[in-house]
């Protein structure tokens, strides 16, 4: 018995399936009768020309751009330069002999006067050299004395005479050298200022030309900094700069740019400008970081938009807008840029002024293609 009412489960949902095939096969049949007439229906204008669709033959609308003309005006331009501050005036001292130091009385931060006496070296060795080269000068001059009174007797002769003055002019050089490093073992500050650097103590035996001490000047201030090659031309000396040095807050102090080296640095095309702080303010010391704000002023110069320059690996372009055979298009056209104020850049090359660039409308365009001109603006 339960074998029977599997069996006849299995007919019923045979014919279920079936039913619905049926039912889906006339649903489908019943659409594409419905679309044939439909169709069928629209056969009556294939054969009109004026029923046709024109759509199939409508042109694609235009890219639309906005664009701005190249126009020339006066540039104002306001460099930031940084670097430190350093002395005008600085002097290092160094040794000329070798001798153990006996006195080093100034420490870093002294004040100092020109003519001040900074080390002493210890002298005794340079004091006794001098003692036999001025002994040897009183004989060299005794025997030139002698030989001259024996010369009118001929007793001795003027060869004799003539090697006797050669020896004292010997002698006496060697005094004057004694004396000259005699000299060299007190030095003395050539400049006023103040002590920066103490190298060495009392006591020490540095050897010839050691760096013993730094001085410096600090009423008068410089900075060396770096500017870029295009902008050289149109600084000059003694043109009026401000200057904010970070430690001091906000404040801002005129400067005036001293000189302006003769050489560019051929790796980065930057040369070099001196500017000079004078006088220094109170807080201003060497080696403190300064920020020099430049302004510079150029003639008319070509502009454009900087949101209408673009960029790629080969350099900067602007899409500049062709009127030809009744057809508006772009070109594009690369150009080498100048410098940027605000919110327009100076053009260098390959742009006139009057020339019409797209300013708006980027998305898509590319070179040669038609374009519809919905504004043109004017650059403010």
């Amino acid at each position: 018995m339960p074998t029977a009412a599997v069996i006849s489960f299995s007919l019923s949902l045979t014919v279920f399936f079936k039913r619905l095939a049926m039912t889906l096969f006339s649903a489908c049949l019943l659409i594409c009768l419905s679309a044939g007439l439909l169709t069928g229906c629209d056969d009556r204008n294939t054969d009109d020309p004026a029923g046709r669709s024109h759509s199939a033959h409508r042109k694609p609308p235009l890219h639309r751009v906005d664009v701005v003309p190249v126009v020339r005006e006066p540039v104002s331009i306001d460099l930031t330069l940084s670097g430190n501050l350093e002395a005008v005036q600085r002097a290092r001292i160094y040794n000329e002999e070798t001798a153990r130091i006996t006195a080093l009385p100034f420490h870093e931060g002294d004040r100092v006067r020109k003519g001040d006496v900074l080390v002493r070296l210890d002298d005794s060795l340079i004091r006794t050299e001098l003692e036999k080269a001025r002994a040897a000068y009183r004989q060299a001059e005794a025997d030139l004395k002698r030989l001259q009174k024996l010369l009118p007797k001929n007793i001795a002769t003027e060869e004799e005479v003539a090697q006797a003055k050669t020896q004292r002019q010997l002698a006496k050089a060697d005094v004057d050298y004694q004396r000259t490093r005699l000299d060299r073992t007190v030095l003395k500050s050539p400049i006023n200022g103040i002590v920066t650097e103490r190298l060495y103590e009392p006591g020490d035996l540095p050897g010839a030309q050691s760096h013993l001490l730094s001085v410096i000047d600090p009423s008068t201030l410089r900075v060396r900094t770096q500017l870029a090659e295009r902008y050289l031309p149109l600084v000059k000396p003694g043109q009026p700069v401000n200057l904010r040095i970070d430690s001091l807050g906000e404040r801002v102090f005129p400067a005036t740019i001293q000189r302006i080296f003769p050489t560019v640095n051929s790796d980065n095309h930057k040369g070099t400008i001196e500017i000079v702080l004078d006088p220094a303010p109170a807080g201003a010391m060497a080696g403190q970081f300064v920020r020099v704000n430049l302004a510079i002023t150029l003639d008319d110069q070509p502009v454009v938009p900087t949101r209408s320059i673009q960029l790629e690996a080969t350099g900067a372009y602007v899409y500049r807008i062709i009127e030809k055979d009744g057809e508006t298009s772009v070109e594009k056209v690369f150009f080498d840029k100048g410098p940027q104020y605000g919110e327009k850049t100076v053009v260098l090359n390959k742009l006139a002024v009057g020339d019409r660039i797209v300013n708006r409308g980027f998305l898509g365009l590319r070179n040669g293609k038609a374009v519809d001109i919905a504004t043109q603006a004017t650059q403010q």
